[in-house]
């Protein structure tokens, strides 16, 4: 009796064994294919320029608000890292695969090397305009200041092409800053990106208590992309971006997102020849 009992139980335990590597590789079929694809755009960086009141990765307002509907609409995994302007646009340029928002790419002074750069397609417009106090009345220019006089965001590139005297501009570390040392005397004027500047003063509670003025010749405006090293990875993920881009704008959510201050309309072709950021 006992070889038996010796054999019936091998075979329980053979036939035991036997289901349980069954039920094992149906789990594993399951998660296999429960699983999302891995997109090759996921393995990119975006680097994002840390802006106060416009990306700061939790405002929940601006672009932070216009990339989590993008991410969440398009399932895009790409992970997301915020730094000051110089340091997030240095970060860009040592990493291949990488990405960096909100940009333009005359901004990231490419020269020749801009053929190996690939840029979505625009999703708002920034212009440079020059603020003065409220009591000024008509418009103004910047050379009705002298330039030790006139200040603009530390990082930004708009003083690049302002003349020989563009060096003696002030940098200042933010539009708050700016605004107060405009409404104590400190300085006349200073150069602020709209609608940042504009977001600022809405923060503070006082909409209203500055002059703007174009900068001359005409109100300096640049389309702002994602700009991506060109890669396969890039090319995907752009794609991807340009179709939800595209919704976005059909549908007016990128209106209701950057209200009554943005800016949608192309410049002209000459404004795109200078740098908004360096």
């Amino acid at each position: 009796m006992l070889p038996v009992r010796r054999a019936v139980s091998s075979m329980i335990y053979c036939r035991e064994r036997r289901w349980y590597r069954l039920l094992l590789f149906a789990l594993g079929l399951v998660c296999l294919l429960g699983k999302a694809p891995a997109s090759a755009s996921d393995d990119l960086t975006l680097y994002m320029y840390y802006l106060p009141h416009r990306l700061t990765e939790d405002s929940g307002r601006q672009y932070d608000r216009f990339l989590e509907v993008l991410f969440e609409r398009t399932g895009l995994m790409t992970e997301r890292k915020s730094a000051p302007l110089l340091r997030a646009s240095n970060l860009f340029r040592q990493d291949k695969l990488s990405c960096i928002f909100p940009s333009n790419i005359r901004a990231l002074k490419l020269g020749a090397a801009a053929s190996k750069f690939g840029t979505s397609d625009t999703v708002d417009v920034v212009s440079l305009r020059l603020y003065t106090a409220k009591r000024q009345e008509a418009g103004a220019a910047l050379t009705d200041f002298r330039p030790e006089r006139v200040g603009y965001i530390r990082g930004s590139g708009a003083v690049h092409f302002l003349g020989e005297n563009a060096d003696q501009y002030v940098p200042i570390a933010s539009e708050e800053q700016l605004i107060r040392m405009l409404e104590l005397d400190r300085i006349d004027a200073f150069l602020g990106h709209h609608p940042d500047t504009a977001l600022a003063l809405e923060d503070l509670d006082r909409p209203d208590a500055l002059h703007v003025s174009p900068v001359a010749p005409d109100t300096l405006r640049f389309p702002i992309t994602f700009v991506c090293h060109d890669s396969a990875a890039s090319r995907t993920f752009l794609k991807t971006v340009n179709s939800e881009i595209a919704r976005m704008h059909a549908s007016g959510v990128t209106r209701d997102i950057f209200g009554k201050h943005a800016e949608f309309e192309q410049p002209d072709e000459h404004t795109e020849d200078v740098p908004l950021t360096e």
